[in-house]
């Protein structure tokens, strides 16, 4: 056991950590990343150019120094090697996934009371409801799951084949196939608030001749036709025990003969209590979904094998996340 000034520090640190967020939130509202990304660092153009007054806006840049995200010489502040990420300009910019944070920031001071209703959070607001949260959330999604496409181009053969991406948001994992694979094509399932944002990202890559948006909720209706691939990347977490079994079937249903169902989502160890990461995602289903769960691998295997799914898990896939692949 800990000596206990050891543990009141522990605690105390834990308890305290959402300080350090929260600046760096509200640093990114006021615009001072995109400042310092334009090349101002100069603390007086900083204050300037957010609007806030100098004396205010110092201690805030400086604790973000102290925690490693700054560099700081003389009066002038700058990105550090490890935090190029925090300019909207880098390819991996995190800009988005701290503005989603915020959003998600506000339903967390509510979970005393949301543990307490009946009827909990849900994913409207981030799923077309609010087009600014959905942008949000949709950008943060996106950057985050880069690596992970990557992984999956670089690790299975699509040449040739069709996908349908179910809950594609962005559909960052098919416009990763679609360039790497030049005789891959497919469809991009998401629904109407979201399809919008996701032909952007289409057009941006310049794939709209070979993949195509389509509208719609997967609960109620799949696309029409087969596909080689199926990809279900971080939707699983957001289905009851019954829809996901419906989903699982109906993936089954719509793969071509040696077609094979590409699975990601955040699983627990039978205990629930590991990892750290799916332990804190199963609170914040909670808070943002109704219906949200995160399984354990026992569960998800077992619904796999309901649907007469032969899989394989590969716990290799960058991130937090692990991967099944099914047949």
């Amino acid at each position: 056991m800990n000596p206990i000034p050891q543990q009141v520090a522990k605690f105390r640190a834990l308890i305290n950590g959402y300080k350090i967020s929260q600046i760096v939130m509200s640093l990114e509202t006021l615009g001072v990343f995109e400042a310092i990304g334009d090349g101002v660092g100069n603390i007086s153009d900083l204050a300037s150019r957010s609007a806030v007054n100098r004396t205010r806006l110092e201690p805030l840049l400086n604790a973000v120094v102290h925690y490693g995200l700054l560099n700081k010489e003389g009066q002038s502040y700058s990105f550090t090697d490890d935090s190029v990420v925090l300019n909207p300009t880098h390819p991996a910019s995190q800009n988005g996934y701290i503005r989603f944070s915020q959003n998600v920031r506000d339903k967390w001071t509510k979970l005393s009371e949301l543990v307490q209703e009946s009827e909990i959070g849900d994913l409207k607001k981030v799923t077309g409801g609010n087009i600014e949260e959905t942008r949000n959330f949709i950008s943060a999604m996106h950057v985050n799951a880069l690596p992970q496409a990557k992984c999956l181009i670089e690790n299975y053969n699509f040449d040739g084949r069709s996908v349908l991406d179910l809950g594609a948001g962005s559909g960052v994992y098919s416009l990763a196939i679609g360039n790497r694979y030049e005789t891959s094509s497919g469809t991009i399932f998401d629904l109407p608030g979201v399809i919008p944002i996701t032909n952007e990202y289409i057009e941006k890559e310049n794939l709209s001749g070979r993949f195509s948006c389509e509208a719609g909720d997967y609960h109620k209706n799949f696309p029409e036709g087969k596909f080689d691939d199926i990809l279900l990347f971080a939707v699983v977490h957001q289905e009851s025990e019954i829809q996901l079994e419906k989903l699982l079937s109906n993936a089954k249903t719509h793969l071509n003969e040696h077609g094979r169902v590409f699975l990601t989502s955040f699983f627990l160890e039978e205990s629930k209590t590991e990892p750290t990461f799916p332990a804190l995602f199963s609170v914040e289903m909670i808070v943002m979904h109704e219906q949200g769960k995160v399984y354990t691998f026992p569960e998800i295997e077992a619904a796999l094998n309901k649907a007469d799914l032969k899989y394989k898990r590969i716990d290799s896939l960058p991130g937090p996340a692990t991967l099944y692949v099914a047949s």
